[in-house]
């Protein structure tokens, strides 16, 4: 019996590996290394770089340079003998120059996974596997299943992770937060930055 389907599926195996959706793996700033430090008036900054990228989670990690976003988990400790709020009485710089973080949804947005993205899968309704015994041929149209299955679950999978995402941004949002005096608190961040800039937290005087 011979089975043409079977010379076409180490190519379909390849398309839906490669492009397949991910799941999301939290950052979870608290448990984290960071590998850069700062100082300044009393305000404790440790930050780390490719946060996403350290957990797995490739297909948003891919995406920040080419948005232009940074993903940073940041650990902030108020060594003051006053309450700041970060956003008002605490800024964030490069060098000189002052970030504006980005809100969650808006780093959401930047580097999601595009969910629509993942309807070409559908081309695979076509897909029909024939076999003959020399005397007759079978045509099965396994693609009828396959097709809406990879796009429908894909689909899914993508939404979720993107939720997973901002819910964990959400979480981690530190933008507006009180810090009170000796307090040490963690977040997540998103800044507009093609590099890895040194990073630094000032208080206004």
């Amino acid at each position: 019996m011979k089975k043409t389907f079977a010379k076409f599926t180490p190519l379909i195996l390849l398309i839906v590996l490669s492009g397949c959706a991910a799941s999301y793996r939290p950052i979870n700033p608290t448990t984290l290394n960071y590998n850069s430090h700062d100082m300044q008036d009393g305000i404790a900054l440790s930050y780390k770089y490719d946060v996403l990228k350290e957990r797995g989670n490739k297909k948003y990690a891919n995406k920040e340079s080419r948005k232009g976003v940074r993903v940073v988990a940041v650990k902030l400790t108020n060594n003051t003998d006053t309450t700041v709020v970060i956003g008002k009485d605490i800024l964030f710089y490069s060098a000189q120059n002052q970030l504006l973080p980005l809100d969650p949804m808006t780093i959401k947005e930047s580097i999601k996974q595009i969910v629509p993205g993942y309807l070409p899968y559908l081309i695979f309704t076509l897909l029909n596997v024939s076999t003959s015994d020399g005397y007759s041929t079978h045509v099965y149209p396994v693609g009828l299943a396959l097709g809406p299955g990879l796009t429908i679950g894909n689909m899914a999978v993508a939404g979720s992770a993107n939720n997973s995402m901002l819910k964990e941004l959400n979480e981690y949002n530190i933008l507006n937060q009180d810090i009170q005096k000796g307090e040490t608190v963690y977040g997540i961040i998103g800044i507009r930055d093609l590099g890895y800039s040194i990073l630094s937290a000032k208080k206004i005087k």
